[in-house]
């Protein structure tokens, strides 16, 4: 009775294909978190560091109005000194002044003192004069100095200047989610751009001082200024996606957010957290922080007054929800066309392991029938290659079968006398003859394995390797295919062993003459075409030391650095090869090109793996040229022009013991 082979509970292709999708997904499911987390952590890096920059530039221009006051001031300090003694000048006289002056610089007030610091004119005031000022830029002034800075003026000193400017300061505090807890409901303080000017007489002495400024309570403008230059246009769901604010403490006092009703925030205040590192600390905040009703990638930075404490605040920002609609839009895609790639190459992993296995499961049912006594098979190979030779032994096995048994029924026919006496020997025959069909079988299936398993696997070894160079260094399914060719590369290798044996050679160090290797190289390429209108000058030193080197590998350094000059040239122009000892220690190669040359960034990354400046190739020859020089224990130096040329400079330590004894041959 025959025996009957157990069937597998799961296929080869079944176990290749789930194999190869655990690989594909675990190592999709990394790539996608790895990719996921760089580009959300990509976008909020870039937001802050945008942050900070548009701070600069809001500091900048708020710094740029003081020094605007403090122009205005020391000029009109001049005018003053030159034209109004101020001892004998006139009411009507100072003060007509002063009016042109307010209104061409924007001063909210202006005033001038004696030399002890008591007003005697003012602007819009003018009658309200005679109190003397402690405001520290015009004790600056009056020691000599043109000084300007933001200071912060009390209800008392803003209506000594303007009573009007005292309901302008004037601010109702709004309770802020995340502020510092306070039982103050209303701000009467005002935060002043100021700027003071000596008015000097006769000797350089001090004989009063001009001073001016305007209140940032309630002025929009400057924040307006501001915000128009940096993110006019940015809005994300019908708000406004940048922010500028000042503040004094930690009270908004002009800002450009807006509430939920859609007035300016006026009176609310910054987060504990801001407000203590930057007016508690004095140190700028760069960080997300909450606003009122949202987060703000923001940045902050301390106003100080001209004796040197922290005042108040000046910050901008960028609403967060609008860079994480970003982040989330790239991520989305990202894990779209990731699963798309997955989807894709598991149809693709599934046909082509249907391909590869098919053949071998039709040669399983063949066994089977030949093991049950059925020799009317014949396997018909669709592919070439190791699969088609087991085929065809497989059917010549079955052939010489057939004509056994055609063999054995003829004796039977013509030998009908002995049966009886043979029937013993003829049953043992055949049982032998079954035991040897099914060990041929066997051992021919076993064979024929290792050729089939040998020629799919070089198959999608070279489609994996054609999809691999179709793919962008950074595409996030090359590491899966990395992996599939190295696994592919060594069940290839497996497969191999067990039909022969064979070493890949390895090139081994030994004493080289530099210039036998330069020659060696160029005899490689003479009868290349590309080179046919190349001129080719060689200017190679006799007598060189001989340098420790694998020949075959600095060839390839030589051929690629002469294949990238011919390219630079297309194909038309001179390279010039010069050898030249150095300091008895080195060997020096220099390849010189009459080609297109390179700009500066470019020369700095032509070593780079996969950075090409042409169309075609993949970035890798010079990449990898500069690691066999490496290995090597020499260096690549490299001189571009662009118009005229690229030289190229290998040096090559002297083999140990050849600075004075053994030379090339020249």
């Amino acid at each position: 009775m025959w025996r009957r082979w157990p069937i597998p509970t799961r296929s080869l292709k079944a176990r290749l294909i789930l194999s190869y999708l655990v690989i594909l997904g675990a190592g999709g499911l990394i790539t996608s978190l790895v990719g996921s987390w760089i580009v959300s952590t990509t976008i909020m890096a870039q937001a802050q560091r945008t942050a900070v920059h548009d701070l600069a530039a809001a500091r900048t221009i708020y710094d740029d109005q003081l020094a605007a006051l403090r122009s205005a001031v020391a000029l009109q300090a001049a005018v003053l000194a030159d034209r109004v003694p101020l001892g004998t000048a006139s009411g009507a006289t100072v003060t007509a002044m002063l009016g042109r002056m307010r209104e061409e610089a924007g001063f909210d007030f202006l005033g001038v003192t004696d030399d002890r610091g008591r007003v005697r004119f003012r602007l819009p005031q003018p009658g309200h004069a005679g109190d003397t000022t402690t405001i520290p830029v015009v004790r600056a002034a009056l020691a000599g100095r043109v000084a300007a800075a933001s200071e912060v003026l009390s209800a008392r000193q803003l209506a000594s200047e303007d009573s009007a400017l005292v309901e302008r300061a004037r601010i109702d505090l709004v309770p802020t989610p995340q502020a510092r807890p306070g039982n103050a409901t209303v701000l009467t303080a005002g935060l002043v751009q100021m700027a003071a000017a000596p008015i000097l007489g006769g000797r350089g002495r001090v004989q009063g001082a001009l001073y001016g400024g305007r209140l940032l309570n309630h002025r929009y403008e400057n924040v307006d200024q501001v915000w128009d230059l940096l993110y006019r246009g940015e809005r994300y769901r019908a708000r406004d996606v940048g922010t500028v604010t000042i503040f004094l403490g930690d009270v908004r006092i002009a800002t450009t957010i807006r509430d939920s009703t859609g007035a300016r925030a006026v009176g609310t205040r910054a987060s504990s957290p801001v407000t203590q590192q930057v007016l508690d600390q004095s140190q700028p905040w760069h960080d997300r922080a909450f606003a009122i009703r949202d987060w703000y990638i923001a940045a902050y930075q301390p106003i100080h007054n001209l004796d040197g404490p922290t005042v108040g605040m000046l910050s901008v920002g960028a609403l967060e929800r609008a860079y994480a609609s970003i982040r989330d839009r790239v991520i989305l895609s990202f894990f779209g066309i990731a699963t798309v790639g997955f989807i894709l190459i598991i149809g693709i992993t599934y046909v082509m392991i249907s391909n590869i296995t098919r053949p071998i499961g039709e040669m399983v049912a063949a066994t089977r029938n030949i093991t049950a006594g059925r020799f009317d098979q014949e396997v018909r190979p669709t592919t070439q290659g190791e699969i088609a030779l087991l085929a065809e032994s497989f059917n010549t096995m079955l052939a010489s079968l057939r004509q056994m048994k055609g063999d054995l029924e003829e004796w039977g026919r013509t030998l009908e006398e002995k049966v009886r006496d043979r029937t013993r020997q003829v049953v043992e025959m055949q049982v032998r003859v079954a035991q040897s069909e099914r060990l041929a079988s066997l051992g021919m299936l076993a064979a024929g394995v290792a050729h089939e398993v040998n020629n799919p696997l070089g198959g999608i070894l070279a489609l994996t390797g054609v999809t691999l160079e179709d793919l962008p260094p950074d595409h996030p399914d090359r590491h899966n295919l990395e992996v599939v060719v190295q696994q592919t590369q060594r069940c290839r290798d497996i497969v191999r062993g067990l039909l022969d044996f064979s070493r890949q050679t390895e090139g081994a160090m030994q004493r080289l003459d530099i210039n036998a290797v330069l020659q060696e190289t160029l005899a490689l390429i003479a009868q290349q075409s590309a080179f046919f209108n190349v001129q080719i000058e060689r200017q190679l030193a006799a007598d060189l030391p001989l340098v420790n080197g694998d020949r075959a590998l600095l060839q390839q350094v030589f051929l690629n650095m002469l294949v990238n000059a011919v390219q630079a040239m297309q194909e038309r122009g001179r390279i010039t090869i010069t050898t030249l000892i150095r300091d008895g220690r080195e060997v020096q190669i220099r390849i010189a090109d009459t080609g297109c040359g390179m700009p500066p960034d470019v020369v700095q990354r032509i070593f780079d793996p996969f950075f090409t400046t042409r169309g075609h190739g993949t970035g890798l020859g010079l990449a990898i040229a500069y690691g066999i020089i490496t290995q090597h224990r020499g260096h690549i130096d490299v001189e571009s022009t662009v118009g005229k040329g690229t030289t190229f400079t290998i040096r090559l330590p002297v083999a140990e013991g050849a600075e004075t004894g053994e030379r090339g041959a020249g």
